[in-house]
């Protein structure tokens, strides 16, 4: 008798039956091989895609600390030419080292040190945009292979709220020689600064002069995504074939990219190809008998896979649902709040700090992002809401820093903000006294801390929120310490209070 549908090899049907799979061996061979070689393909072109992503973030971050870094140096070098726009005179070397820094008056027309004007460059784009009110702006790279190839970063200059002229650093075009080397493409690999407007501002290898790259496969991409990878057939210096990283520094008005040679990935593709085959030879027969199995653990490992996928999918509603009804649930008891019998004080106050609670969990369901919480956007919602309660003449604006937190820490960052904000109107504005609110979230470059500043114009405080008797101040204290930070209150013109704290999350690039 068969067993499980099978037949016994002893019978007829049997033997055909291990007739036709030995017949199958020299089919299943080539499509075996035909198998690993897709896979060897795929692997390669994945990795390639990943290791020019990965590189790009890398650059993008070397050309975000160049450009910040040279803009506060031009902050610094602009407050040192003094009030006076007609004493401005270059200081000894430049902004930065091994760079050139230039300064031009409104006119145009550079400074020499002896305080001479020498040529102007008022035709040029770049400084009228600087002149029609633009805060700074990176040039398209300048010269050409029998000169200095090199691009600028300028500063508008303003004395008394007027243009007063720019400051400039010139950079060699090989700046980016550095990153290059610590990348380690491979021959034939490239990184490169584009404006947005398609001019280029840089690239290593350096190009014989500056050209214009807007008709670029780099932009088409840029429509569908601010960043990623793709194929480029036909580089326009070169006319090599490159697989490239993008990303757009939006912030910056820069693209960067990292490119590395489709030899060198079809190099890597072939010598993989190469070792499978050497590895593979001896044991190719056993891998034929075994080939059913594989690909039943294969289909197996997908049908799991798309499980998971699926089972993800449906604990990442679950989340969602939970912080949804739990938002649901404070303004349930908000309103339970508003109907009880008690001073209005007291319970704006508490649905105040409750309408904060219930921000971070909005947030969250909002934003599908379970692990951190993007400060700037959860801070301006409870800003948003405590703007309706400010008492008639009193302005509530904001300027928030992009910053990634943990939900453990925004809930108190939240409460504190409200606590302090709600303090400010309660008692900095008695008797109608008009007057504004301001909130600063900074990020400083150096360190792990991030500051929260509160500054408002009112008739000030007697006691410092950790010195204080009262729920907000207490409130504020104890969060303070929950964050792990600090709070420092200057009383001059109004109150200051400043709440700096260490940052668990990563930030945001810039």
């Amino acid at each position: 008798m068969g067993f499980g549908g099978f037949t016994q090899v002893g019978r007829p049907g049997g033997v055909r039956a291990a007739i036709g799979l030995i017949f199958l061996i020299p089919v299943l061979v080539p499509l075996f091989a035909v198998l690993l070689i897709w896979l060897t393909e795929r692997d390669v072109n994945s990795a390639a895609n990943e290791r020019v992503i990965s590189a790009v973030r890398i650059v993008g971050a070397n050309v975000r600390l160049t450009v910040e870094s040279t803009l506060e140096r031009l902050r610094v070098y602009d407050a040192q030419l003094g009030p006076d726009p007609a004493r401005f005179t270059p200081q000894q070397g430049g902004a930065i080292e091994n760079t050139l820094t230039a300064v031009y008056d409104a006119e145009g027309r550079s400074i020499q040190r002896n305080g001479a004007r020498g040529q102007s460059i008022s035709s040029l784009e770049d400084f009228n945009a600087l002149k029609a009110g633009k805060p700074w702006v990176i040039t398209a790279m300048l010269g050409n292979a029998s000169t200095l190839r090199f691009f600028g970063i300028a500063r508008r200059i303003e004395r008394d709220g007027k243009f007063a002229g720019v400051v400039a650093t010139y950079m060699a075009a090989d700046v980016l020689s550095g990153v290059w080397d610590e990348l380690n493409l491979g021959a034939g690999s490239t990184v490169t600064m584009i404006r947005s407007d398609g001019w280029l501002v840089t690239r290593f290898p350096v190009p014989p002069e500056g050209v214009n790259l807007s008709d670029q496969p780099v932009f088409t991409e840029l429509k569908k995504a601010p960043s990623g990878a793709f194929t480029a057939e036909s580089s326009p210096f070169d006319k090599l074939s490159r697989r490239v990283g993008y990303a757009l520094l939006e912030d910056l008005g820069i693209i960067v990219t990292a490119s590395m040679s489709l030899n060198s990935t079809e190099e890597a593709f072939w010598g993989r190809v190469g070792y499978t085959a050497l590895v593979a030879a001896p044991v190719f027969l056993a891998l034929v008998v075994l080939c059913g199995w594989v690909i039943l653990l294969l289909l197996r490992h997908e049908r799991n896979r798309r499980e998971l996928e699926v089972a993800l999918g449906q604990n990442r509603v679950l989340f969602q649902e939970i912080h949804h009804r739990v938002k649901n649930n404070l303004q349930q008891v908000m309103s339970l709040i508003r109907l009880q019998q008690a001073p209005a004080a007291m319970k704006e106050d508490l649905t105040r700090r409750i309408a904060a609670m219930s921000a971070v969990h909005q947030h969250i369901y909002e934003s599908d992002q379970f692990g951190v919480l993007d400060a700037e956007a959860y801070l301006a919602r409870v800003l948003a809401g405590l703007r309706d309660s400010a008492p008639p003449g009193v302005a509530l604006s904001w300027k928030l820093a992009p910053l990634q937190l943990t939900p453990d820490q925004a809930l108190p960052l939240g409460l504190v903000l409200n606590e302090i904000v709600s303090n400010a109107f309660k008692h900095g504005f008695p008797n109608g006294r008009p007057g504004k609110v301001e909130i600063a979230l900074e990020r400083p470059l150096e360190g792990n801390e991030a500051v929260l500043i509160v500054t408002d114009t009112g008739v000030g405080m007697s006691e410092t929120p950790s010195g204080g008797i009262g729920l907000g101040t207490r409130l504020i204290s104890g969060l303070a310490q929950q964050l792990g930070g600090q709070v420092k209150v200057t009383r001059e013109n109004g109150v200051r209070v400043e709440v700096r704290f260490p940052v668990n999350a990563p930030g945001k690039a810039g």
